[in-house]
């Protein structure tokens, strides 16, 4: 069992700057890294407050020389919006400053607010996606390579920038596009799914029609590698576990607004408009591993065995809430709920903190 961290690098304030909101990401990485968990994850958006951060590449280069052991991974590389021979140089590259901790997430994007701007037409993104993903695993497992396709053509090339791992980064499809999904399934990588602020039936139907892409792209959904995407918060007080739901569900309200074109900002900022079908704050903690250590415990377990996730990736620093809440939280995460997760499982999880390692924050 795998525990990473994800970033969402949004910004809910005015007062909020890039350089205050990637600081604050690289504080719960470089926290991450001493707690033993896996992965760091870091997003790819554009023009919106959802998320300022509009390469993962450049989050994952930021944090290399910052942390020591800790995966650094993209959440997601939107394919469509690169051009592959610039791509697979700069994975490569990257590769080559994390010292190999590089993990590629790929993906087709969601958001029309993004895809317009790019001049793509989103239905499109999928096709043009594997394409992307065909020319870099292409150039980074071989010395020389070329590729022709519908949407690109990349002639013979001495590739010169070589990646650490061997063969390659591994690579993380993430979404619910059942294209991109059957893609994972033919190639065996790892699938990531999002819930968002739903409940556990709702990841449970995520994880069926997934299998039903396994099943079409005819492959066996019991070697599917499935990771889930959650919020996660520890803490004793019902108060403090509203504030970070109420955050969260900021997020969730940008997300929807994004993904159904309405995306109006006003001094920067997108409208936190709320939709019909939204749950309450009570509901969204209880959805999701916020609370206590043993309760959240309990719903990472209960989610393991339900949907046989075998990584969990975490957002647990979210909009607006103090940096240094959430350090305690992740602090107490490792500390608390870390072993109780391997008690329960029978098997190891991502390290359990050990007696030293909280005192080495600034």
């Amino acid at each position: 069992m795998e525990f990473g961290i994800f970033n969402l690098l949004s910004r809910r304030v005015e007062s909020q700057t890039i350089a205050s909101i990637v600081e604050e990401a690289a504080e719960t990485v470089k926290l991450a890294d001493q707690a033993g968990f896996t992965t760091a994850w870091f997003p790819e958006h554009h023009y919106s407050n959802y998320s300022i951060a509009p390469s993962p590449l450049m989050m994952c280069a930021y944090c290399a020389s910052l942390t020591q052991r800790i995966k650094l991974g993209t959440a997601i590389v939107i394919g469509t919006l690169y051009h592959p021979a610039r791509l697979v140089s700069e994975v490569a590259f990257v590769d080559g400053m994390t010292n190999g901790r590089l993990v590629l997430g790929f993906g087709s994007g969601y958001q029309p607010h993004e895809f317009k701007r790019f001049g793509i037409d989103l239905e499109h993104s999928p096709d043009i996606t594997e394409e992307v993903l065909d020319i870099v695993e292409g150039g980074l497992t071989n010395e020389a390579f070329e590729y022709h396709g519908k949407h690109f053509d990349f002639p013979h090339t001495y590739m010169a920038l070589r990646p650490v791992q061997n063969p390659m980064p591994q690579v993380w499809i993430a979404g619910n596009n059942a294209q991109m999904q059957q893609r994972a399934a033919r190639s065996g990588y790892p699938l990531i799914i999002s819930a968002l602020v739903k409940d556990i039936d709702f990841v449970a139907s995520l994880r069926e029609m997934a299998e039903k892409n396994w099943h079409e792209a005819g492959v066996d959904p019991a070697s599917m590698q499935l990771g889930t995407l959650r919020f996660s918060y520890v803490t004793d007080s019902h108060e403090d576990a509203l504030e970070f739901g109420d955050n969260a569900r900021f997020q969730y309200r940008l997300a929807r607004n994004l993904r159904f074109r309405k995306e109006e900002l006003h001094k920067g900022l997108l409208p936190e408009v709320p939709f019909e079908d939204e749950p309450t704050l009570e509901e969204l903690v209880a959805n999701n591993p916020i609370g206590d250590p043993e309760t959240v415990a309990e719903r990472i377990v209960e989610e393991v065995r339900r949907v046989n996730a075998f990584h969990m990736n975490l957002y647990m620093h979210v909009g607006s809430m103090p940096l240094e809440k959430s350090l305690r939280s992740i602090e107490r995460f490792a500390s608390e709920v870390m072993p109780l997760v391997e008690k329960e499982l029978g098997e190891p999880v991502t390290a359990a903190a050990t007696t030293t390692w909280a005192v080495h924050r600034d």
